[in-house]
């Protein structure tokens, strides 16, 4: 019974090494790289103008702090917990691919390596009514980061190399509550005179030379992401 009880305590402190191992390797961060802590709780209340669509961002960018784990390269992806959705979606991006939840649930963006800080495009794009203006509500989601190890997982019929991606442990949680009181100033991210594009995505993720016909996806050099329908 002791050799039990001893094994069982090695396989949990074990466990909770591992567990450990993966904390702070992502981390939240703003535009600057200021570390957001673990725990944090943000509210916004900011509304941007994206052409047509009214929107509040987190402004909230993942940042590789050590990815590291027996000397191998981590990859990361978000974890989304939509607790609070009164009308709208969240849109959450990775390396400019793209998704949406429309209603409460857990989502998960893509897995990638992530080399230096990147915007995750996070932000609740919300409800209108008849007169073009956002509607009165809120939402709430808790957005954590996820250290992934990248594996083989055999071939195909055509000899190419497959991979998946394997979950190795949290790394940082921040909770963002949007709120929108129905009187909120719009600050228009489409007067950004003395920015410039620095990268131009589709809905799918797939960086674009120049605007294509549908969803545009723009990131500007002063930090802000600006989608538009062409």
């Amino acid at each position: 019974m002791k050799k039990i009880f001893t094994l069982f305590v090695a396989l949990f402190c074990t466990v909770a090494m591992f567990a450990q191992d993966t904390k702070g390797m992502f981390e939240f961060a703003d535009k600057n790289g200021n570390v957001v802590p673990n725990g944090s709780t943000l509210t916004k209340t900011e509304v941007e103008k994206s052409g047509k669509r009214l929107q509040i961002n987190t402004g909230l960018f993942v940042k590789p702090v050590k990815p590291e784990l027996n000397g191998e390269k981590l990859g990361v992806k978000m974890r989304v917990e939509v607790e609070n959705l009164d009308h709208g979606t969240i849109q959450y991006c990775l390396l400019g691919s793209c998704s949406v939840a429309s209603e409460k649930g857990t989502f998960y963006s893509t897995s990638n390596f992530v080399e230096t800080l990147d915007d995750l495009a996070t932000e609740w794009i919300m409800g209108t009514d008849k007169e073009g203006k956002a509607l009165k509500g809120e939402a709430t989601v808790k957005l954590t980061l996820v250290a992934c190890q990248k594996k083989s997982s055999g071939f195909d019929e055509f000899g190419i190399e497959q991979f998946e991606w394997e979950e190795k442990g949290d790394c940082s949680s921040v909770t963002v509550k949007f709120v929108c009181d129905g009187t909120t100033a719009i600050n228009g991210v489409t007067n950004n005179t003395n920015a410039t594009v620095v990268a131009r995505y589709a809905a799918d993720g797939t960086r674009l030379s120049a605007p294509q016909k549908g969803l545009n996806i723009v990131k500007l050099s002063n930090g802000k992401t600006v989608k538009y329908i062409k």
